[in-house]
């Protein structure tokens, strides 16, 4: 039997692993993996309201109580939201950090994405997959002798090049599940992000039916997305999508032999 395999999520923000990969998450847990989040920022700009620091700590305790219901462990950088750039610092602390936990899979963002954060944080995870093996970056830690597989986040973004759907997921056995780990970042779900939504002087309550709304047409296009591409396929009615990057090591789809494969 394998070593028990270890998923580690990179994103740039506190909710980013949730929006992108809730689904993910909430299965491999089931399946008993170990998962690591690790936001590069520390989150303190996403607010119409709070101060820096007020925010970066209220983030940081939503952030532990979504991941505890996945039992991730989770790592927060104090690199200010908004600000991240892909240093040649941050890309050996980050080498680092992939050593130390040594995933099978790691999951980023795509660098063709609307958020500089983003960008950067895709950008840090490419830069850093080949030196993951040299012994002379980072030289506290042993280099990996295997690199593990970099899933890439859906986007809908057509620059450079649209998103490539590489790996579909049904997600609508989970959906509540991941509305869960979403109500746990309060200051994003329940107060920024209704202050930006069309909806924000209507007088609508923004609670859970709002926030299932809000998050399910994300995996409603996804899954439409996915049944246009492969006609004679199951309908899907919400989906989570990856982009296998080919900086990363080749992607066993059987490590994940619980998941309804597409």
């Amino acid at each position: 039997h394998m070593a028990k395999q270890r998923l580690m999520l990179i994103l740039a923000h506190q909710d980013d692993a949730e929006f992108s990969a809730g689904r993910l998450m909430t299965l491999s847990h089931q399946a008993g993996y170990a998962i690591k989040i690790l936001c590069l920022t520390n989150g303190n700009a996403g607010h119409h309201q709070l101060d820096r620091a007020a925010l970066a700590a209220r983030r940081y305790e939503e952030a532990r109580q979504a991941a505890a219901l996945v039992n991730a462990e989770i790592e927060i950088w104090p690199q200010d939201d908004g600000r991240l750039v892909p240093t040649v610092e941050l890309r050996e602390q980050l080498i680092a950090a992939i050593r130390v936990y040594a995933p099978s899979v790691i999951v980023t963002h795509r660098t063709a994405d609307y958020h500089p954060d983003h960008r950067a944080t895709a950008q840090l995870v490419k830069d850093s997959a080949y030196l993951l093996q040299v012994p002379a970056i980072a030289p506290e830690q042993q280099p990996l002798m295997r690199l593990p597989s970099i899933l890439l986040t859906f986007d809908r973004f057509a620059e450079p090049r649209p998103f490539r759907m590489d790996w579909v997921i049904d997600t609508e056995a989970v959906q509540t599940q991941v509305i869960d780990l979403l109500a746990c970042h309060v200051s994003q779900v329940f107060e920024w992000l209704p202050s930006l939504s069309a909806e924000a002087d209507t007088g609508r309550p923004f609670d859970k039916a709002w926030l299932t709304e809000f998050y399910q047409r994300k995996p409603a296009a996804v899954a439409k997305q996915a049944r246009s591409a492969n006609p004679t396929g199951p309908s899907l009615r919400f989906a989570e999508a990856f982009e296998v990057s080919d900086y990363g090591g080749p992607f066993d789809r059987s490590h994940f032999d619980f998941l309804p494969n597409r």
